[in-house]
């Protein structure tokens, strides 16, 4: 179960990556550096994911810490998108900039990750399982609507 929730984000996160950046105009040294915070946290999950699948069929005190882990990581990833979300909303970044109107929304659409890997990572300390069940419910989330909130436009 873990391996397909990680295999699911990391292709959301693909996905949602493509869908961003075919918007950016212009690219400098700034995003480039964010781009590459973002692949630090994917390029952790195999890892991550490998811990709890190592340790959440033994239980105990070592499942929680690695599922505590597994969510740092998504944590981490979902902030690093949040940073690019945020630098694209600068003046002349867009080839559609999300209007000042949309962007309470958008940034809305972008936090929910942020906000439920930290629960995510406050309950695998006392339900590794559950956050693990949390954890997959993001990935639903974001794959409701393939085009991030930075993409979408009022039709």
């Amino acid at each position: 179960m873990a391996y397909l929730i990680s295999f699911f984000t990391i292709g959301i996160i693909w996905v949602n990556h493509h869908a961003l950046m075919t918007n950016i105009r212009v690219v400098d040294r700034t995003l480039l550096f964010l781009n590459l915070l973002l692949l630090l946290f994917v390029v952790v999950i195999p890892f991550a994911t490998a811990t709890i699948a190592e340790y959440l069929t033994s239980g105990g005190s070592d499942a929680h810490i690695a599922m505590a882990l597994y969510a740092l990581v998504f944590e981490g990833m979902s902030l690093a998108f949040c940073f690019i979300f945020g630098w694209s909303l600068g003046e002349g970044r867009s080839h559609r900039p999300v209007p000042r109107e949309r962007r309470g929304r958008a940034w809305l659409q972008f936090g929910v990750g942020l906000l439920v890997y930290l629960v995510a990572t406050g309950v695998a300390f006392v339900n590794a399982p559950a956050a693990l069940a949390i954890i997959g419910l993001v990935a639903v989330y974001y794959m409701v609507d393939p085009r991030p909130a930075a993409v979408r436009r009022a039709d």
